[in-house]
């Protein structure tokens, strides 16, 4: 046996045995004469063409194609209708006895198909509907292509009847449906990336010899300072603990405890420990290592290397100072901002403080003297935080509320820098128009049919009217009255029939819009008490429960925030004091009408706006009436608030299922007879009443385009409707 005829028995060895242990991948496969796994049919004589055979096992069956050659390639695919294998020949060929089809049920197979010709051939396999096709074992035998399916077991049909006094099982089938689909989450979109290239401020460029140094537990100021020497630089060290203990006063100095005429101890060594080891070290590395693993910085001032913690803001040179006027970003967050990129921000705060003493007049005991003194302070601080860490160590700044600006001071490299960052900050924010049309439909549908009539013999008289019935027997009543049926003439029958079915329909539309940014800032107002996502609505329209009265408030608690209210205030009730002389009525008032509150979480880069929104539909009732006072009124809310809804721009979002339907009969009738079949609705009135109210919202977001180059004055918003549009272009 040759070494490609032995390679090729590997490699269909380990097919096969990968496909008894794994599961199945598609791809090609290529066999040339291994053992079979299934015998050949009995006949073996050699043929023109492809046969497709079908051998009989106890464990399945066994699907052989005669005539397939040497080194036959079967490329395996599954998909919805069942498995597919494409089988490529070495010599040209065609199928003996053209197309072939069979059917095996009995082994869980609905359909097989051969088909093809030359040298590229088609094998289909369609299972039985609902069961799984198991995995094939493919082999060859040098001559013929033998493909091998496992049978699926049935379930067998129980004819016989079943013993209940001994338990059994039932044959079940052995295949599982297929599992739903999984929950994936959302596609991710496009996200807005500023990117900007920052020059390492930590590291300086030095010139000198080669560095072959080792040192443990050395101190960082006089590795540095050697270094300098053999470079042939001045050096200066600043060391930050030492700067501020020289600025404290001498009042503040804690007292020496050294003897009188003794000298004073030296200041203990404050920089940190290094351990290095340089072999032949670039000098300029070299330097820089140690500050790396020092955690010290340093700059260059013409031949001259200061270092220290806080050397980059040191300096011989100008700095530079920039004020910038700030649209978007509100100064106080900028400056946090860059604080945390390392910094340092002084702000200045003041604390007022009143103290009150003495005995006030209001708590004073009757008849004694009394005196109260206030005494007012104020103590202003200023504060200086930073990271520490971060580009912008060195950088100084400071803000001012009320321009809007943040002043920043020094080095020119890291002024460009943090103004790079506020470029970033300072983006306008994106503004949406939700354009709302509310729908409150009513359909009434009421009927009514009644029978009445009246009949007079002599002083005997009956009438129905609408199913009450009323008789008569002489020629008073017992009240002493005249019979009523005295005017009526005698011996006749009078019958009036009354039917009618009235149906209406009522709409009542309103289509507010609202623009609304993203901005989530407080505004100092006040939500009032309302339980939706966008808080109440009662205090835009003036109602005495809204949060209107407090002075300068829009009662809106977010920025973010809107409402619109339309309707009238009716009043649902009195508070009523009685004095001695008279009663004093004070109305509760509520708002009836239409009323919608949304808010504004996002609008993201990819077009989708994040929002929730509370429309409510009110409307009077008749109630009752208060004596002395006045009459009130009954309110009929429908309310629906949302949860955090998300809507691509354009897209319309439709909300209904608030349903109330309402179904009231009355029926009259006289006792037997109006119950009897057919012509017991001579003796009744039967009247139905349906009322059914729908509130149905729909919602539209328009993301505001301030880029559009259509509008350059960044407007970018254009109303739905003729009438607006006119309204608002004046025309």
């Amino acid at each position: 046996m040759t070494n490609s005829v032995g390679r090729r028995l590997v490699a269909v060895a380990a097919a096969a045995a990968a496909a008894a242990a794994g599961p199945w991948l598609p791809g090609p496969v290529g066999f040339a004469a291994p053992r079979s796994t299934a015998p050949p049919p009995q006949s073996q004589q050699a043929s023109s063409g492809l046969l497709l055979k079908v051998s009989r096992q106890a464990g399945g069956v066994a699907l052989i194609i005669e005539g397939t050659g040497p080194a036959p390639q079967l490329v395996q695919s599954t998909s919805s209708n069942g498995w597919q294998g494409q089988l490529i020949t070495a010599n040209a060929s065609a199928l003996q006895q053209g197309p072939q089809r069979l059917s095996l049920p009995e082994f869980g197979l609905q359909q097989v198909t051969l088909t093809g010709s030359g040298t590229s051939f088609q094998l289909d396999v369609l299972p039985s509907q609902g069961l799984p096709l198991t995995r094939p074992v493919v082999s060859a035998d040098g001559k013929n292509l033998i493909v091998t399916f496992a049978a699926t077991p049935q379930a067998s049909l129980q004819t016989v009847r079943p013993n209940l006094n001994q338990p059994g099982a039932v044959p079940q089938a052995t295949y599982a449906p297929p599992l739903q689909p999984r929950a994936v989450a959302p596609p991710l979109g496009d996200m807005a990336i500023g990117t900007m290239m920052l020059r390492n401020f930590s590291f300086i460029n030095l010139r000198g010899p080669r560095i072959t140094m080792t040192l443990r537990n050395a101190s960082a100021k006089d590795v540095l300072m050697s270094l300098a020497r053999i470079g042939n630089y001045g050096f200066v060290y600043v060391d930050e603990a030492a700067t501020s203990a020289s600025q404290a006063s001498p009042a503040t100095a804690p007292a020496s405890n050294q003897p009188p005429g003794s000298s004073a101890a030296p200041p203990a060594d404050n920089s940190p420990k290094v351990n290095i080891s340089f072999v032949n070290e670039d000098f300029s590395r070299a330097f820089n290592a140690v500050l790396l693993s020092s955690g010290l910085s340093a700059k260059l001032e013409g031949g001259m290397i200061l270092a220290g913690k806080g050397a980059h803001g040191k300096s011989f040179g100008a700095r530079l100072s920039k004020i910038y006027r700030l649209n978007q970003v509100s100064p106080e967050s900028a400056a946090d901002y860059l604080a945390n990129l390392g910094a340092s921000v002084t702000k200045t705060n003041t604390i007022s403080t009143s103290v009150s003493t003495g005995t006030s007049q209001a708590t004073a005991v009757q008849g004694s003297p009394s005196s109260s003194t206030t005494t007012s302070s104020t103590t202003t601080s200023v504060e200086v935080y930073s990271a520490g860490i971060g580009p912008l160590v060195g950088l100084q700044a400071t803000t001012d509320a009320r321009l809007d600006t943040i002043t920043m001071i020094g080095d020119p490299a890291l002024v460009a820098v943090a103004e790079q960052y506020l470029k970033q900050l300072d983006l306008r924010q994106r503004q949406v128009a939700l354009s709302v049309k509310i729908l409150d439909v009513t359909l009434d549908n009421n009927s009514q049919i009644s029978n009445s009539f009246a009949f007079r013999s002599g002083s005997s008289f009956i009438l129905s009217d609408n199913g009450n019935l009323t008789a008569t027997f002489g020629s008073l009543t017992p009240q002493g009255r005249p019979n009523p049926g005295s005017s009526y003439p005698d011996n006749q029958l009078l019958d009036q029939i009354q039917a009618l079915v009235q149906s209406s329909a009522t709409k009542v539309l309103a289509s507010p819009t609202l623009i609304l940014s993203e901005n989530a800032e407080s505004t100092g107002g006040s939500a009032g008490g309302g339980s939706g996502s966008g808080g109440s609505v009662s205090g835009a329209s003036g109602s005495s429960s809204g949060g209107s009265s407090g002075g300068g408030s829009i009662g809106r608690s977010q920025a973010n925030e809107g409402s619109v209210t339309v309707g009238e205030t009716v009043i649902t009730g009195y508070t009523a004091v009685t004095n001695q002389t008279s009663t004093v009525c004070t109305p509760e008032k509520t708002d009836a009408g239409l009323s919608f509150a949304a808010k504004v979480h996002k609008i993201d880069d990819n077009g989708f706006v994040t929002f929730t929104m509370s429309p409510e539909i009110s409307a009077q009732l008749p109630g009752g009436s208060v004596p002395g006072c006045g009459p009130f009124f009954n309110i009929a809310k429908r309310r629906l608030d949302t949860g955090s809804l998300r809507v691509r721009d354009g897209q319309t979002l439709i909300l209904t299922g608030v349903i109330n339907e309402d179904v009231q009969s009355i029926v009259r009738k006289w006792p037997i007879l109006g119950d009897l079949p057919l012509i017991g609705q001579f003796f009744r009135s039967t009247g139905t009443n349906r009322g059914k109210n729908e509130l149905v919202i729909m919602v539209t977001p328009r993301i505001l385009r301030e880029d559009d180059s259509s509008d350059p004055y960044g407007y970018g918003y254009r109303p739905s409707s003729q009438d607006a549009r006119q309204f608002m272009s004046g025309l």
